[in-house]
């Protein structure tokens, strides 16, 4: 990305349009040989440290550039779409670099911030194992002028490229003592010693060296002491860091980009033109958003996550399609289309915590549906790029509604459905009917107007309210021996242990196999001789659990009411639509629905003011 001096002030120019003079001089060319050889990767490496561009983070006294957070999202794109190697070695070093900015130890900050910018003393990093469950793989006891560490550090990355490390160890409090020891093979005259392995068969990026540390009785001087973190601060951390990654990723897609505009101007395909179109687009809008989520600091993590889960996805798919326009070429371990899919395979678990590979999977298990870009809508902001990227995934498409004539089941005292013709084809040249139903007539939705004399109508329910994840519960077995059966507390949990928990924001749908008596008026109400109906429902108890415990959206049943047929009182209804909810009534097909999975898309008629309206209810599952 070039620098615009009219959006950026000079200084970052500076830094910004340096590095990438410098990345497209010297380090492009020989990108595949620094991805394989340490000599080669060390070399581009020292180059940075010449043009001072190793703390960019740190403050000038100390010799850093002390640029933005921004800014510094800018500089790792641009390593990493040139070189993932150099981008990942050089982040360990920047890391070290903010951890001893940070530290209160004056005497440690002295000893290496100064010769840290220009690359004169390389650091890395290795806690990563903080973030592992379970017993600490690195513990510190705290002794006579410092601590004894002893452990392991699985992953240590700059083996005879940095000099020196910042590690982890967990105290007895849970607490973590973070120090500077030597990168390579070291025995104390007290017995202690760190050891490492031989460097790891990495898919990719090998040349960083990347090696396994075992201290016994390794002993840490206080003067070499960085901090002492409090428990879970490592968690914290990566919460706070979470969009930091996304840069490494969009660098990469940006590579994979390069590749495929290059590859167009040698293959006369629309196909290969049409696609870089529509990936640099997306791309565009993805750092849009990551960018304008940066200035956000109240931004949700939830939707930090999703933004990184995007460019992730960005990154694999535009490195495969650069493999696809390379073809058979791309097999070739030396081919550029070959490096850039395996860094995207780096990036992709690069800093992983259990919620980014949350976000990852649900965002990589999309199958379908990504809406048009927000940008194309006129929206502007992150939350704007992030919905429109949602997406839903199916199999099968089923309508939920029946169909609707002058014979379906009616609620007594309920208006009578008519159909009368006001145009003919052959004498007007069209057809056309004039139709009259009540509002919770056939398949339908009842607004809180219905039950609240306060209540909102059904004309104020927002879209994106009406495209839910239903589950689905089946007590048919249970009406079948007792129509008048209400879904008990009982049989939700029953269904949880062996379908999971409920999501929250779920519609939970009832499946009597009540749908089945549709074409018989008399048996879907079931009333007896003395006018009392009897239909399964929801019961009171369990509703209420739903809502407090499950935090659903709604509610829905193959009968003509949630509420049993005995229950007068509407409690059902009055419960799910103290609130905005959805309470579905007369559905159909529920048997075809797995137990959970599926979602709800349900047209409503905007009638104002309206207490309800008839539904066309489809799901996709």
């Amino acid at each position: 990305m070039d620098c615009d001096a009219r959006v950026f002030p000079k200084k970052i120019c500076s830094v910004i349009d340096t590095a990438k003079s410098y990345l497209l001089n010297q380090v492009v060319a020989k990108a595949n040989e620094i991805d394989t050889n340490p000599d080669i990767l060390m070399g581009a490496l020292r180059g940075l440290g010449e043009l001072g561009l190793l703390a960019l983070r740190v403050p000038r006294h100390w010799g850093g550039k002390e640029v933005s957070e921004a800014t510094f999202g800018e500089f790792q794109e641009l390593i990493a779409r040139y070189s993932g190697a150099l981008a990942f070695l050089q982040t360990q070093h920047q890391s070290a670099a903010s951890m001893l900015v940070a530290s209160s130890n004056s005497s440690v900050r002295e000893t290496y911030l100064p010769r840290m910018g220009n690359g004169e003393v390389l650091v890395g990093v290795g806690f990563s194992q903080l973030r592992r469950e379970g017993e600490p793989l690195t513990i510190a006891v705290p002794v006579p002028g410092g601590y004894q560490l002893d452990g392991i550090v699985p992953w240590v990355t700059g083996w005879r490229i940095f000099q020196d490390f910042i590690i982890a160890a967990t105290l007895p409090d849970d607490c973590a003592v973070f120090g500077v020891v030597p990168f390579q093979e070291t025995e104390q005259e007290s017995g202690g010693r760190i050891t490492f392995t031989p460097p790891a068969q990495l898919a990719a990026m090998t040349s960083t060296n990347t090696v396994t540390a075992t201290l016994t009785r390794y002993f840490l001087p206080q003067e070499l002491v960085v901090a002492i973190k409090p428990v879970g601060w490592i968690h914290e951390n990566d919460k706070n860091n979470v969009l930091r990654a996304t840069f490494l990723a969009t660098g990469c897609a940006l590579a994979g980009l390069d590749i495929i505009e290059s590859t167009a101007q040698t293959k006369s395909l629309r196909a290969i033109a049409k696609s870089f179109a529509s990936l640099q687009q997306e791309l565009s809008n993805c750092r849009t958003a990551i960018h304008q989520a940066q200035q956000n600091p109240g931004l949700e993590l939830e939707k930090k996550l999703q933004l990184r889960a995007w460019a992730i996805d960005l990154a694999t798919r535009i490195a495969h399609a650069a493999v696809t326009v390379s073809s058979g070429a791309a097999n070739y371990l030396h081919h550029p289309a070959q490096r850039v899919y395996r860094e995207a395979l780096v990036f992709t678990v690069t800093g992983q915590t259990s919620a980014v590979m949350e976000a990852t999977l649900e965002r990589l298990t999309r199958r379908w549906g990504e809406e048009e870009d927000a940008v194309t809508r006129g929206g502007g902001d992150a939350e704007n790029f992030i919905a429109a990227s949602k997406s839903i995934t199916y199999s099968q498409i089923i309508h939920l509604s029946h169909v609707i004539d002058s014979d379906i089941p009616q609620w007594q005292g309920d208006p009578s459905v008519e159909f009368e013709t006001v145009a003919e084809l052959d004498k007007d040249g069209y057809y056309l009917r004039r139709f009259s139903l009540g509002e919770h007539s056939a398949t339908h939705i009842n607004a809180p107007k219905s039950f609240h004399k306060f209540g909102l109508g059904i004309d104020q329910y927002p879209a994106k309210s009406l495209v839910v994840p239903a589950v689905v519960i089946n007590i048919k077995q249970q009406v079948t021996v007792n129509p008048d059966y209400t879904l008990a507390i009982a049989d939700i949990l029953a269904w949880e242990k062996q379908h999971g928990e409920i999501p929250p924001d779920s519609v939970v749908l009832l499946y009597t196999g009540w749908q089945e008596k549709w074409s018989d008026r008399i048996a879907f109400m079931n009333q007896d001789t003395q006018g009392n109906m009897h239909f399964p429902g929801f019961g009171k108890d369990a509703i209420q659990f739903l809502i407090n415990e499950r935090q659903i959206v709604g509610v829905g049943i193959d009968t003509h009411g949630v509420d049993s047929g005995q229950d007068t009182t509407f409690a059902t209804n009055t419960l799910v639509l103290e609130k905005l909810r959805i309470v579905l009534e007369n559905l159909t097909n529920l048997d075809q629905l797995p137990p959970k999975g599926a979602t709800l898309v349900i047209g409503i008629l905007r009638l104002r003011d309206g207490s309800g309206s008839p539904v066309g209810v489809i799901a996709l599952s």
